[in-house]
């Protein structure tokens, strides 16, 4: 009896272990009974994080139509943005009211300085006289110039010298001065830039835009009927400006076809995935091709080839 009693006492260090465990696990039973005191309350509830991630959503979104809209011309970002913002047509900045300063696509802050300059007495007596408004940049200046139309001082003058007041005041009523057309210039397309084609009718900077890169990933026109083919562009649109465009293929760029990598032939807009992929088994299997005739023998039927695609491959 001495000996199991003996086998089962503890010594003190063994006590304070076994009393220091004993505290332990009854510490660990309290947590996992009592689970809320320990658990740290989250930030946002379920429904705020939901709030939080449509919003950001929604600014990556916007940030997103931003990028799409810009840099129609990689030179010169900066104009490209604003050709964005801007909507310029014909107009005449004097005493021009203030719901067609924003159609142009002005600002609050730039229209209410130039109805300051109005009211002040000032007036626009050439095209350059819209510098005088600090708030319009040297690059909105640019894109608005060429649609400023001023009538010269010589037709707004009417000899008065032999009439009487009345009948200067009838004639200043009832004759307006003839605003003179516009002369259009001829664009040649491969040469273009932005800027001139969003002098031709109907062709404003997005427009503009869609030209630039169908002609960058077509490797030039080779006849303005192509234009057909941008996207959005419909007949009367097409019909508006056609007679003032013309081609010169000299600086045409024609696809190595037997070279060029899959990437830079699937994406011209006159070959198909199967075409693609019909000419890389031929060039893979039976060696480089030879001629356009070959090349159409292996055009799957489904094909509806343009008959401009000739003038796009270099054997």
């Amino acid at each position: 009896m001495t000996d199991i009693k003996n086998q089962l006492s503890f010594s003190r260090k063994e006590q304070f272990a076994l009393i220091g465990l004993l505290f332990l696990m009854l510490l660990l039973i309290s947590i996992n009974l009592i689970p809320d005191i320990f658990r740290k309350t989250p930030a946002f509830s379920k429904h705020q994080l939901q709030e939080i991630v449509a919003l950001h959503q929604q600014e990556f979104e916007a940030l997103g139509d931003a990028k799409a809209n810009e840099n129609f011309n990689v030179a010169n970002p900066d104009r490209s943005v604003i050709e964005q913002k801007l909507n310029p047509f014909p107009f005449n900045p004097n005493n021009l009211a203030e719901e067609s300063w924003k159609k142009l696509g002005l600002t609050t802050h730039q229209i209410r300085n130039i109805k300051n300059y109005e009211s002040k007495g000032g007036k626009f007596f050439r095209k350059e006289d819209l510098k005088k408004i600090y708030t319009i940049s040297e690059t909105e200046y640019a894109i608005l110039e060429p649609f400023i139309r001023i009538p010269s001082a010589g037709n707004q003058r009417i000899a008065r010298a032999s009439q009487s007041p009345d009948q200067a005041a009838a004639v200043e009523e009832t004759v307006k001065p003839k605003e003179a057309k516009p002369k259009i210039m001829v664009v040649e397309l491969n040469g273009a830039d932005s800027l001139q084609l969003i002098q031709l009718p109907k062709v404003g900077p997005w427009f503009a835009h869609r030209i630039l890169k169908y002609r960058e990933i077509l490797g030039g026109f080779v006849d303005k009927k192509q234009l057909r083919e941008v996207y959005g562009m419909d007949e009367d649109r097409y019909s508006s400006f056609s007679e003032y465009v013309e081609v010169d293929t000299a600086s045409l760029k024609p696809l190595q076809i037997n070279f060029a990598e899959f990437q830079a032939v699937v994406r011209h807009p006159y070959f198909s995935y199967p075409l693609t992929k019909a000419v890389f088994n031929h060039r893979d299997r039976k060696g480089m091709l030879q001629s356009f005739d070959q090349l159409l023998e292996l055009a799957p039927a489904s094909d509806s080839l343009s008959p401009f695609l000739k003038y796009y491959v270099k054997f």
